[in-house]
């Protein structure tokens, strides 16, 4: 029998979104400087603090090294002193990231994967993005290596982070690039099925969102960009609307509890996209 979690709080952000300076394009629909700003801010307050903070992909909006220097250095000046740990994500490039930050990705031609212990919890970090797509997927030897990992450490609970979320909803070809593809959520439910797996953190559908899977809470974020409008899209438009923010989470004996931190918000419109364009870059993502 699993040993009961350990009490620890930590915090999730997701879909950072930083440009380079001077590179922000029409897509940047905030100041996601600004926003990341605010965000270290509010864990500066948190007392006590949290144990770690956790980054779980599109760091950057394009991948360019000088956003990857930008978020290092608001890290540096702004950031808890506390482990911060980073995953990649579609908008994300491996080759910038390891520029920066080359103790974490060695060799950019491989998946950013990686693990820590801290405070009694094993993070392990595994990265979906797929080259030239926005749906997430394994590469060959990633699931090795999450099987390999989940063995290590067997007296401490797993808390994944995986930018792209398991398939939850429907699978149709105008949903599927919300998540990684039906046969990497497949062999992730496989891989962790009887682990002590505490929860799955992902962002990329800017959404708050919480859905237990299998067992396993998945965790996921708006984010730091703009929020997805969970009403509907009844008329085949994705809504993007101004709402981000970031979440506390509370391991305890119990079970994981989750508590989203809304930033000021007026919830209009910033930006519309048509699903039908969406499931196109799907097929074919050149366009």
């Amino acid at each position: 029998m699993p040993a009961p979690n350990p009490d620890v709080t930590f915090v999730h952000m997701t879909d950072l979104h930083l440009a380079a300076p001077g590179a922000e394009d029409e897509f940047e629909v905030n100041d996601t400087a600004a926003t990341l700003r605010r965000t270290l801010a509010a864990i500066a307050r948190m007392s006590p603090p949290p144990a770690f903070v956790v980054a779980s992909g599109d760091l950057t909006h394009h991948g360019h090294p000088d956003a990857y220097r930008r978020l290092a250095t608001m890290l540096a000046e702004e950031g808890p002193d506390v482990p911060v740990i980073l995953a990649l994500g579609n908008h994300d490039r491996r080759e910038g990231f390891a520029e920066v930050f080359p103790h974490l990705h060695p060799d950019p031609s491989k998946p950013c994967d990686h693990d820590l212990l801290v405070a009694g919890i094993h993070v392990i970090v595994l990265d979906s993005a797929v080259e030239g797509g926005i749906q997430g997927d394994w590469e060959d030897g990633q699931v090795d290596w999450l099987k390999a990992r989940l063995a290590a450490h067997p007296e401490a609970p797993k808390l994944l982070v995986i930018h792209h979320p398991p398939m939850i909803d429907r699978n149709s070809a105008r949903f599927t690039w919300k998540s990684l593809t039906r046969e990497a959520t497949e062999a992730l439910r496989e891989a962790i099925a009887g682990r002590n797996v505490l929860a799955i953190l992902s962002g990329h559908i800017h959404l708050d969102r919480v859905h237990v899977w299998h067992g396993v809470p998945v965790v996921i974020g708006a984010g730091h960009h703009a929020a997805g409008d969970p009403v509907g899209s009844a008329d085949g438009m994705l809504r993007m609307v101004d709402a981000t923010g970031f979440a506390i989470c509370e391991s305890r004996p119990s079970g994981l509890g989750v508590t989203f931190v809304a930033h000021p918000q007026t919830r209009e419109v910033v930006r519309e996209i048509g699903l039908d364009r969406l499931a196109a870059y799907i097929v074919d993502p050149a366009e």
